[in-house]
């Protein structure tokens, strides 16, 4: 207690430091004056009193000081005392202050906005009250497979079995057309769709969400629900759509043709379990009201949901999934005995979150966050790198004045100490800098994107608002790169300055090797990340120029969506679609027509493929169902056999492999009249229709089918080749939907692209369809996006490097060759041409650019070795890059040292000899 008073009353003094300085020196003076008093007693001058009074205080001044440090601060006083100084330093030299701000703000705004990035979009909780409490919940199956959706049936079997939550909700994305809403229609549309969350009946009560206008669900009865039909509406979307009416409350629109009422309205930018912001929020007992086929919400192997949790109080992730992971051992037994969902099961619960697995699921997500974080880290390391490179040159500037604190007294910590205060100073002006450049910036790109996306989508929603993390996150940031920075020059410096006084012209050999590390280091750096990014954009580029195999110039892909009305018929669906394929078939310059999936969209269809008789061992392969007609629509030459007999394949039980396929499985032999049997793959989650309600059809045990053709590879969306090895089954008849058409023209497939609205609304207004060239698949799949991005990652952090040490390299040797003016001058004074100087200056500011450029290439090698998945048709050593960029990077190098080393040649001897 009494080492707390202490403190307590040596921060308020520090606080008060004038005040009680005034208070002090007042009652020294009446301490002196009676001192001097009682010496005149004892009969002496008051020159002699006055004398002997100070002897005997010893000293005025230090008397002052002892006191001050007794009853302050020092460490405080010292630190006001440096920053102040630093600041003043600072202002004197505005040059070298900006240049480094902007350095240093180059390398903390990146972080800075990964970071903010990383927080908004991937690590963001649920738009939840206290949402710590909030959790997922997945299922783990054998062999690896994680499944994140569940029955309906199963919801509530869990919800009403579990005790570790407060409260447990369902919610599935959807979108449903528009009708009749009033308000401003979006131009260019003919039907409206709108992003809607059905969502059990509690959600908003779980969430702890209130409505801002109206009511929420949790206040209806289900009956009630049900007999008067009732939805919410986003803010977002009503004040785009209705200009923020209040009478939208009450008012009724229809969602898929059924007629709902409006009875709330939700907090603007709630996005609730998602990361958009929806239109509308449905009931779930309101489903079977807009979609025909309500059998889902009963059927148990229909997996639809996502499952969220509220824990209760005192119950902790692990007790919870310990509970869930009893209950789905109990669940699973409810399902049929041929269901992958009879499957034994281990619990996933994990911290709430848009995403439906965690992060650790992902296997491209993982390695493309610490690619982006790594990259975030070098641009700063390298920023790092240039100011200090700049600091080091800079100080044989300040030896005289360091050399004269050192003569009064300063010690070599206390030198080090102010000039890493300089340092951190920088460091926090940069990350002030930074951060706002970074709010602006991001919230710019939030916007951009938000607009970009297309109606039906919701409002897409990042919060990138600086708060108490990001405020931190920047600060520490900042601190440690102005520590980083500064360490090496400082303790060099104070090295110098405390050492023999020199008038020496040139920088200390130590000090010039750890200018040509920094500088060595920025360039190695920088030349990783320019060469990985020259890599990806190539490999990016010979996947859009490499043949498919197939003829994707003239192919139109049309995704067809279907009312789902009651009166829209299983019967009345398929004669749609046939009539659609009719009348496609009318359309000038269609040559051929078919029902199936793209291939670049076949990459989740895998089958555990093994031969007849030998179950033991079986390949992953990709599969799809195609129409007799598929290989010659899309133009896929036979290698040898045929194609399917009959239109559906009814006939037979037949398959036709791949190339790639026909080799792994047969080696060196002829598969033709070979057979073959499909399982159910665990390898990975599957879009298919055929895996996702009948798993039964892909069974290890099921029907043998017999090879009767091997047709050429067609590229699939893969970058390693797997796509390549297909296995292709018949579709069975009245299965065209759910599947796109595509159409083969002619010629330019554009007009057939224009005329397809038109004639989807001259066939049923209710019809909606988007139809594309096939060519832009490829662009938009996964694999090609993760490599564009990390081709755009990489090489903007590579070009900010590059931007950085070229700044270095040509503040270092404008440095150098300031504080070598003399010993030039000495130099041409003794016959050293203009053009002897130019290459000495050139030749040793090189040096460290070539040390660079070897440890960049072979740190290359292992970049481009760990990304050769991303790379599609370009070797991991590739000379053109590897050699092209090296160049480049050593031509601006040059460049950047040239000016310097140019005003060096013209220096005039005679003042040169001059100069102090």
């Amino acid at each position: 207690m009494i080492r707390v008073r202490e403190w307590v009353l040596r921060l308020w003094g520090a606080l008060r430091r004038e005040s009680r300085d005034q208070e002090l020196q007042e009652e020294l003076r009446l301490h002196m004056d009676l001192a001097v008093e009682h010496a005149r007693w004892d009969g002496r001058s008051l020159d002699s009193a006055t004398r002997t009074a100070a002897i005997q205080a010893g000293g005025f001044v230090q008397a002052v000081e002892a006191i001050r440090d007794q009853r302050g601060l020092p460490w405080l006083d010292d630190a006001v005392t440096d920053v102040r100084y630093a600041v003043r330093l600072l202002r004197r030299n505005p040059g070298f202050t900006a240049v480094a701000v902007l350095a240093l703000g180059l390398g903390i705004g990146v972080n800075t906005a990964v970071f903010t990035a990383y927080k908004a979009m991937v690590a963001r909780p649920l738009d939840a009250r206290n949402p710590d409490e909030m959790v997922n919940l997945a299922l783990s199956r054998p062999l690896g497979a994680r499944q994140f959706t569940f029955s309906y049936p199963d919801y509530e079997a869990y919800r009403d079995s579990s005790h570790s939550f407060s409260g447990l909700i369902a919610v599935m994305a959807d979108r449903l057309v528009v009708s009749d809403p009033g308000g401003r229609v979006p131009h260019g549309t003919r039907v409206e769709t709108a992003f809607t969350f059905i969502v059990s009946e509690n959600y908003f009560k779980v969430l702890g969400v209130n409505a801002i206008r109206g009511r929420t669900f949790d206040s209806i009865a289900i009956p009630e629900l049900v007999a008067s039909p009732s939805v919410l509406i986003g803010e977002n979307y009503w004040q785009r759509r209705f200009s923020g009416d209040p009478s939208v409350l009450g008012k009724t629109v229809r969602l898929n043709g059924a007629a709902v009422t409006v009875i709330g309205i939700t907090p603007r930018n709630f996005v609730g379990t998602g990361m958009a912001a929806p239109d509308f929020w449905l009931p779930v007992s309101l489903a079977p009201l807009v979609h025909a086929d309500d059998t889902w919400l009963r059927d148990r192997e229909h997996q639809r949901v996502r499952l969220f949790g509220r824990r209760a109080p005192g119950v902790s992730a692990e007790q919870a999934q310990a509970e869930m992971t009893i209950l789905a051992d109990r669940v699973r037994t409810l399902h049929d005995p041929r269901s992958q969902s009879a499957t034994p099961a281990t619990a996933i619960v994990w911290r709430g979150s848009p995403t439906p697995l965690p992060l650790t699921a992902y296997r491209g997500i993982m390695p493309a966050i610490v690619f982006v974080m790594s990259s975030a880290v070098m641009v700063l390391i390298v920023a790092c790198a240039n100011v200090a490179s700049l600091q080091l040159a800079r100080a044989r500037s300040r030896l005289n004045e360091l050399q004269t604190r050192a003569s009064l007294g300063a010690t070599r910590l206390r030198v080090i100490r102010q000039l890493l205060t300089e340092s951190a100073l920088l460091g926090l002006l940069a990350g002030v800098a930074a951060l706002s450049f970074t709010w602006a910036l991001l919230r710019v790109a939030v916007t951009l994107v938000a607009d970009a996306l297309p109606p039906g989508n919701g409002t897409f929603v990042a919060d990138v608002t600086p708060d108490l993390a990001i405020f931190a996150y920047v600060f520490a940031v900042s601190l440690v790169a102005g520590i980083l920075f500064g360490l090496a020059p400082a303790v060099e410096s104070s090295r110098t300055a405390l050492g023999a006084a020199t008038r020496a012209g040139t920088a200390s050999a130590r000090s010039r090797r750890i200018q040509d590390v920094l500088i060595a280091a920025q360039v190695g750096l920088s030349l990783v990340f320019l060469i990985v990014g020259s890599l990806l954009i190539r490999g990016a580029v010979n996947a859009i120029k490499t043949d498919p195999g197939y003829d994707n110039k003239h192919l139109v892909m049309l995704e067809v969506r279907l009312p789902e009305a009651s009166r829209y018929t299983a019967d009345r669906k398929d004669a749609l679609v046939r009539e659609l394929r009719t009348r496609l078939t009318t359309l000038p310059g269609v040559v051929a027509i078919t029902n199936a999936l793209a291939p670049a969209t076949a990459r989740y269809r895998t089958a555990a493929v093994s031969l007849d008789g030998d179950a033991s061992t079986s390949s992953i392969l990709h599969f799809s169902y195609v129409e007799a007609n598929y290989f010659q629509t899309l133009g896929i030459p036979f290698v040898f056999g045929r194609a399917f007999a009959s239109e559906g394949g009814q006939a037979e039980q037949a398959v036709i492999l791949s190339e790639s396929a026909a080799r792994e499985l047969w080696p060196g032999q002829n598969p033709i009249g070979r057979r073959v049997r499909l399982g159910v793959t665990d390898q990975r989650l599957t879009s298919v229709d055929e895996l996702l309600q009948k798993p039964a059809e892909l069974l290890a045990n099921g029907p043998a089918y017999q090879v009767i053709g091997v047709v050429r590879d067609i590229r699939g969306v893969e970058f390693d080749g797997s796509g390549t090895k297909q296995v292709y089954l018949p579709m069975r008849t009245g299965r065209f939907e759910g599947y796109p058409i595509l159409v083969r023209t002619q010629s330019d497939p554009a007009p057939v692209i224009k005329a397809t609205d038109p004639l989807l609304a001259s066939i049923d207004p209710d019809v909606l369809g988007n139809a594309s060239w096939l060519g832009e698949t490829f662009r938009q799949s996964g694999p090609f996006l993760v490599s564009t991005l990390s081709a755009a990652v990489a090489s903007t952090v590579g070009l900010f490097g590059l931007l950085l040490a070229s700044m270095g390299i040509y503040g270092t040797v404008s440095y150098v060759v300031l504080h070598r003016t003399r010993e030039i001058g000495i130099r041409m004074a003794l016959g050293a041409k203009a053009r002897d100087v130019l290459g000495l200056v050139l030749g040793e500011s090189t040096r460290p650019v070539v040390a660079g450029l070897l440890v960049g290439l072979l740190l290359a090698v292992g970049a481009s070795y760990l990304l050769r998945g991303l790379l599609y048709g370009v070797r991991t050593v590739d000379g053109v890059s590897f050699v092209g960029v090296s160049l480049l990077l050593l031509g601006v190098a040059l460049l950047a040292a040239y000016a310097p080393a140019r005003r060096a040649a013209s220096v005039d001897p005679n003042v040169a000899l001059r100069h102090e």
